[in-house]
């Protein structure tokens, strides 16, 4: 492109008019400015970048359904490398629904044997304190926290929470009229969109990954762009 006040030193006629042509000494390289839908990718990337550089946590939860009455039945946390820090089967207060269990494959018989949450509780105040604590749908896994601490008496610790869905569905840029916010896309249908595996999809730990997995891809998309959706990826 010319640099600003250069002559033209000529004029090509293409088409439906004539341009003006110039001197490659007096042009400058063109610089393409990012649009709204970039920048508004660069920070779904620079935020990612926060929380790993925080070493932020990521938790996944399974749980006796959806409910207010619901709780926990298996829970997983692993640090920002994919360690885990807490990965165990919990024992609800109540059988789990057949319906929980044609989802995430847990049985009563499964945790049978596995600890209360009670027995658990301290250890996971322990591991969160002064940790970000980042899920895919944050609010669900702090509320069934929630429903937990209380369904044993216990008190929950405050927690410092970011949601892995909110930050892809930003990303993604799919935007619903009707609820006038970013698409939430599920989390199998994120993780293909990425190109990770999705194997074990509905358990704690591997839904764990997942979600970490999201988190990684998003904080090396630094430049915003968009790369081409893989064939069939989130169908």
């Amino acid at each position: 492109m010319p640099k600003p006040g250069a002559i033209p030193g000529g004029t090509v006629w293409q088409g439906r008019g004539a341009y003006p042509v110039y001197d490659p000494a007096d042009c400058i390289a063109w610089i393409r400015e990012p649009g709204p839908a970039q920048l508004r990718r660069q920070a779904v990337a620079a935020r990612a970048q926060e929380l790993i550089k925080a070493d932020c946590l990521v938790l996944d939860l399974e749980t006796t359904g959806v409910g207010a009455g619901d709780e926990i039945c298996e829970i997983t946390i692993l640090d920002a490398t994919g360690v885990p820090m807490l990965d165990t089967l919990i024992r609800p207060t109540r059988p789990i629904p057949a319906e929980a269990t044609a989802i995430h494959r847990i049985t009563d018989d499964m945790v049978a044997f596995a600890p209360t949450w009670a027995e658990v509780a301290e250890q996971y105040a322990l591991i969160v304190e002064g940790r970000t604590v980042v899920a895919y749908n944050a609010d669900f896994d702090e509320r069934l926290l929630l429903q937990t601490h209380r369904l044993h008496n216990l008190v929950a610790p405050s927690l410092s929470k970011a949601c892995v869905m909110r930050l892809y569905a930003s990303w993604n840029g799919e935007w619903d009229r009707g609820r006038e916010r970013w698409v939430w896309r599920k989390l199998i249908d994120a993780a293909a969109e990425c190109g990770l595996e999705q194997k074990g999809a509905h358990r704690a730990h591997a839904d764990a990954q997942m979600a970490l997995g999201v988190l990684l891809y998003l904080q090396q998309r630094t430049n915003g762009r968009k790369p081409r959706r893989l064939p069939g990826a989130g169908r």
